[in-house]
């Protein structure tokens, strides 16, 4: 496995912040035309705001 640093770490799919490796990190998985996408959250906070504003 292979180290990752705060540089190459997603952005948060809520507020925006860099998502470093961290017992807090959450990642969605979902398809999109068959592919696989993944939304990444610094929190379980940003998580929450996100699955709000996203609800069909």
């Amino acid at each position: 496995m292979v180290d990752s640093t705060d540089e190459d770490s997603p952005a948060c799919g809520s507020c925006g912040e860099l998502v470093a490796s961290s017992s807090d990190q959450r990642v969605v998985t979902s398809l999109e035309e068959g592919e696989a996408a993944y939304e990444y959250f610094c929190s379980d906070d940003c998580l929450e705001v996100w699955e709000t504003t996203n609800t069909a």
